[in-house]
């Protein structure tokens, strides 16, 4: 149980003096120190635009990693994370783990690496990019990697692995969760699917794993105003009766950052009563099963034998369900832990082999892919690499490529599915949040979205797309539905203008309809309490950014278990 330190923003300004709060937790620190693991995060700024973590305008992603305009900017900042890692030691001089935190949350996209504004590939890409930088180029040894998607994922584990970056880059394997429904069974039951899928899957792959953030959504709330006054001893006691889930190594909370944002109750300071919430803190904290940081003694002094590195390799570029839209393309293969006598690569079904120089400046097995302008027609085809390692077996390697730029869809056309050429394509275009399966289905006379979910373990789960364009001379939104006759509560969301605008089509009925919601009945997200009395104004339909399709579960509603079809969304 612990809190972490934020941002490496701050941390690389002002190492001197966070190094020295980070050094109380290592073997030898002064007395004192609070005997801890530290985590960090990293909230790095947008690299393009020159804003902040949460501006995700730019195309980031794909400009930082290698051959993109920007990569010079993202290696600069992790130069910068390396001198604080090199400067975490003891007072023997001894590095400090440290357990680094990065790109947290993707499965959410209110950071520009998050999952609307990054592919599986790409997010998998950047992760090994900055592990290998940092390790083999900047020779840091003494972070751990935590992987930290944000949850809820219902138990499921192929969802929950869907960006997870493999074995040989992460150590921690986490996820972020936080409640909003003070402690309901389903928040709770969720939770505990999740921290025990998380142990298996560490189990199976020699890591650990942790809640890497928990806690109430939004903060706790002033006195007399929290919903669930023993919501820390409910959780764990749920955590802690699951063979699997109580397996957990950590779990961390946010910070306090004052009397106006806490995550965790207070005792009376000055004029401030004791929060209502600390007695249950407090109980949580006497529980024998709890460890806290002040319990935990030695815990860097347990000596391990490390395991020797299996040679390793990965296709950098381009990503895999890439699409490429240009004659020619670099092909760029990382090699670790061993030295490749050949590495070629060849096309689809055929047999001719290509040969991927090493190019030492860039550590790549690189060579130029001359695709041709005729093959760029919306098809998919495999990129397969092979590494050939002397003495040792070869390492295969395969990616599917799109060949070609998506057929462009006429003004206003959020997407009529046509130009998707498989289940794949489909879903390496669309942002997950939650757990739900999407698919191509043979309806309304071509091809439509067929949106699965279940509500088991969840509330609400959605997917998302970014948009662009020019709507302000349209009047509503038109689509074509087959509801499910369940009566949940469909939620079309439209960013604009920097606001979520909601439109709520019923799934009453199972009979298919062609809707018409005219933008005037559009009305701002109901937690956007700024913005409620606000409008979809003609200015805010020239500024586009992202569209949303949620499911969210009604109440008294029985039915947990759905399919939506839906067709043809455009400006109308």
């Amino acid at each position: 149980m612990g809190h972490e330190r934020r941002g490496l923003r701050l941390l690389a300004r002002h190492a001197g003096r966070e190094v020295r709060h980070l050094r109380q937790a290592g073997p030898g620190g002064p007395p004192g120190g609070v005997g801890g693991i530290n985590t960090i995060s990293a909230h790095m700024n947008n690299f393009v635009t020159g804003g902040n973590y949460g501006d995700t305008n730019g195309d980031v992603v794909a400009r930082i990693l290698p051959g993109g305009d920007h990569n010079g900017e993202f290696r600069e900042y992790l130069d910068r994370v390396a001198r604080l890692a090199h400067a975490i030691t003891d007072d023997r001089g001894r590095p400090i783990p440290v357990i680094f935190r990065p790109f947290h949350e993707n499965s959410g996209s209110w950071f520009w690496w998050g999952a609307a504004h990054a592919s599986p590939s790409q997010y998998i890409e950047l992760w090994r990019y900055t592990v290998e930088y940092l390790r083999d180029t900047r020779k840091v040894h003494n972070f751990l990697y935590a992987y930290s998607p944000g949850g809820s994922y219902g138990g499921v584990s192929d969802v929950y692995l869907r960006t997870y970056p493999g074995d040989d880059f992460v150590d921690v394997l986490g996820y972020d969760n936080y409640d909003g429904s003070d402690a309901s069974p389903q928040w709770v039951n969720g939770v505990v699917a999740d921290l025990a899928m998380l142990a298996r899957i560490a189990d199976e792959k020699g890591k650990v794993s942790a809640a890497t953030e928990y806690g109430i959504s939004g903060a706790l709330k002033a006195n007399g105003r929290n919903g669930n006054l023993n919501w820390y001893t409910q959780v764990f006691d749920a955590i802690k009766a699951d063979p699997d889930a109580r397996r957990t190594t950590y779990a961390m909370t946010w910070a306090n950052f004052g009397a106006d944002q806490f995550f965790v109750p207070h005792p009376a300071t000055g004029d401030l009563p004791e929060h209502e919430m600390l007695a249950d803190f407090r109980a949580f904290y006497d529980d024998p099963y709890s460890v806290f940081a002040g319990e935990l003694s030695r815990v860097y002094d347990r000596r391990t034998r490390a395991v020797s590195q299996q040679p390793l390799a990965h296709i950098v570029s381009p990503t895999d369900r890439e699409r490429v839209t240009t004659p020619t393309t670099t092909i760029r293969v990382k090699v670790s832990n061993a030295r490749a006598s050949r590495v070629w690569y060849t096309v689809g079904d055929k047999a001719k082999q290509y040969p991927l120089r090493y190019d030492p400046a860039s550590g790549y097995h690189t060579g130029t892919w001359q695709i041709g302008a005729a093959s760029l027609d919306n098809t998919v085809t495999q990129l397969k690499v092979i590494a050939t390692i002397p003495g040792r077996a070869r390492l295969e390697l395969t990616n599917s490529v799109i060949l070609g730029a998506r057929p462009p869809m006429p003004p206003g056309v959020v997407d009529d599915f046509e130009g998707h050429p498989d289940d794949t394509a489909l879903r390496s275009e669309y942002s997950t949040y939650g757990t739900n399966t999407i698919s191509l289905a043979d309806a309304n006379g071509g091809k439509a979205l067929r949106f699965d979910y279940d509500f088991t373990f969840q509330t609400y789960t959605g997917i998302g797309k970014r948009l662009a364009g020019d709507w302000s001379d349209y009047g509503g939104l038109s689509l074509w539905l087959t509801p499910d006759g369940s009566d949940h509560k469909l939620v079309l969301q439209l960013n604009a203008g920097g606001v979520a605008y909601e439109a709520y089509p019923s799934l009453a009925g199972t009979t298919p309809v062609q809707l018409t919601i005219p933008f005037s009945q559009w009305r701002p997200a109901p937690w956007d309490t700024a913005n409620a009395d606000r409008r979809i104004t003609p200015e805010d339909l020239r500024n586009l950014s992202q569209f949303n399709i949620f499911v969210n579960q009604a109440d008294g509603v029985g039915v947990t278990r759905g399919s939506v079809l839906l067709d043809d969304l455009r400006a109308s």
